[in-house]
């Protein structure tokens, strides 16, 4: 399922997105990130390219194979949202969960 979010993340993002921006996005740390990110690079899905302004960074992009999983990942965040509820939630209730997930993330890791 995490695989699912980072490829439609990559493919919704108005900016550039690293690894770092990962961690931040969804909370997690840079090991589970680097492993998640290795696996969609080994099955074709992303591709890493180096930051040009910072070439101790990558950008993460959208192979032509992530491209074509779109869809079909689009479907299925969609049931999966309608089906635990999320789709009523508004976006200000989203924002606050988001919110106390990254609290607790950084509670855990101090």
């Amino acid at each position: 399922m995490r695989e699912c979010y980072y490829l439609l993340k990559i493919y919704y993002s108005e900016r550039e997105l690293s690894q770092e921006d990962f961690c931040d996005i969804f909370c997690q740390s840079k090991g589970t990130v680097a492993k998640t990110l290795r696996k969609l690079e080994d099955k074709g899905y992303i591709e890493r390219i180096i930051n040009k302004d910072n070439r101790q960074k990558y950008i993460l992009k959208l192979t032509k194979k992530g491209d074509e999983l779109i869809p079909v990942l689009k479907r299925e965040a969609d049931h999966w949202h309608n089906a635990v509820g999320l789709a009523e939630v508004s976006e200000e209730t989203m924002d606050v969960i988001r919110a106390v997930a990254r609290k607790s993330y950084n509670l855990v890791n101090e």
